[in-house]
């Protein structure tokens, strides 16, 4: 495709978004009932694509990881009907707020969503994206090509059995590299990417548009002396629970050194007996060597050899497998220091009775969500504490990132959207005089 080809794909798109956000709500809501309508109906059609891209990625040698994360199965696809269903049920969030004189939410226009894996979140992104009359453009990669362009073709029937431009949802056209798409500035308006994180990282990295990053994994728990290690072992259980993709997956624990002498040992091995691969900085790889040597006339069960963990000298990255590693610090004022140098900035973990530590640990960590004693897990489609209100988010952003300076934290549909002022004179007109 010529870069005149691409400018004419995405002018198509463009004006479609003009359309569609000149529609109401109901409509634009009706329209997602009918889409979760026809990929239940359609159900085996992209469960036998998905086969197809799953046999084909096999053999091109594709990392498991991928596969996990390509893999559909009919509860994925139910969990994405629902989810499209739940999204038509939203309140809209296009009003205008604060009267005569106030802000009122608009759609972007025109936004991609690029990403390895996961194909069904396709079809999560453009069911926000035509809740606030945005178009969306796919592009997955070569291992979901099959899978991602069934869904397309469901989704485009849809669109012009109701009366929309199939405009509304494409797939980046073969040959287009992700590259020349985003730096589309004329009518492509965001950038959304999902991934691993070199691959996220290479897209914010080449985008001259708005580009919002989704994070996953590389938060950090900081387990404070008036903490619980019991409470910490579950907390970062219950992070990797995801399905399936554990967002908030917790890969580092930054504990303090009190917790040497108060069961820290016991604690590691606990959480090997998970199933989890431990890693650690110098201080505690030192200590569970000792711990290990004073425990050699007692009957471990396991040798040495199995019970020993590694260093660790990486802090930065996300695993997105069951490793994880303990760094040990002095006081609060070290954790936070080390966890806004090295975590990814979209969800870290406090655990801690002292208010005083809460509330230095919230106002100084660089991160776009804190969960103060609390499950860190995400959850794509959840109701918010007492109020009962439904959340559905796409992902998560950073502090750390670009797309931040947006809309850090959840990306739900809101983050979708952009504001406009609106003011209104005291003086009114009649037939073109004041009065």
């Amino acid at each position: 495709m010529s870069p005149e080809d691409l400018t004419g794909f995405l002018y198509k798109s463009h004006v479609a978004a003009l359309q569609l956000g000149q529609t109401s709500s109901h409509v634009r809501d009706n329209l997602l009932l009918k889409l979760a309508e026809s990929v239940k109906h359609h159900k085996n059609l992209i469960l036998e694509a998905n086969t197809l891209d799953l046999e084909s990625s096999r053999e091109m040698a594709v990392p498991e990881l991928l596969l996990e994360w390509l893999k559909l199965t009919p509860d994925r696809l139910n969990n994405i009907i629902d989810g499209l269903k739940q999204i038509a049920s939203l309140s809209d969030p296009l009003t205008l707020q604060g009267g005569l004189n106030g802000y009122q939410r608009v759609p972007l226009g025109v936004v991609a969503f690029v990403y390895e894996g996961f194909p069904h979140l396709g079809l999560i992104a453009a069911g926000m994206c035509l809740k606030v009359g945005n178009t969306i453009i796919l592009k997955g990669g070569t291992e979901s090509s099959h899978t991602q362009q069934a869904i397309a073709n469901i989704a485009r029937n849809v669109l012009v059995e109701q009366g929309f431009s199939e405009a509304c949802m494409t797939v980046l056209p073969m040959g287009v590299t992700l590259k020349e798409l985003v730096v589309q500035e004329k009518y492509l308006r965001l950038v959304i990417s999902y991934g691993r994180p070199s691959f996220v990282h290479q897209i914010s990295k080449q985008a001259t548009i708005s580009a919002l990053p989704m994070a996953m994994g590389n938060c950090y728990l900081y387990l404070a002396p008036s903490g619980d290690l019991d409470f910490a072992q579950d907390v970062i259980l219950q992070s990797r629970k995801g399905d399936p993709d554990a967002v908030n997956a917790i890969d580092k624990v930054v504990i303090h050194r009190s917790w040497l002498e108060r069961g820290l040992g016991e604690w590691i091995c606990r959480l090997k007996k998970q199933g989890l691969r431990v890693r650690g900085c110098p201080a505690t790889t030192a200590f569970f060597r000792q711990w290990l040597e004073s425990l050699q006339n007692e009957s471990l069960g396991q040798s040495f050899h199995d019970l020993a963990i590694e260093s660790e000298d990486i802090w930065g990255s996300s695993y997105l497998d069951e490793t994880i590693a303990i760094k040990i610090v002095e006081d609060i004022q070290e954790a936070i220091a080390w966890i806004n140098q090295y975590s990814s900035g979209h969800a870290d973990v406090i655990l801690t009775d002292s208010l005083s530590e809460r509330d230095h640990f919230v106002g100084q960590v660089n991160s776009s969500s804190i969960f103060v004693n609390a499950h860190s897990r995400f959850k794509r489609c959840a109701r918010l504490g007492d109020s009962g209100d439904m959340k559905i988010a796409l992902g998560m952003s950073s502090l750390k990132t670009r797309g931040a300076s947006r809309y850090p934290g959840m990306i739900d549909i809101y983050a979708l959207t952009t504001t406009k002022q609106v003011l209104t004179s005291q003086l009114s007109y009649h037939n073109g005089h004041k009065v």
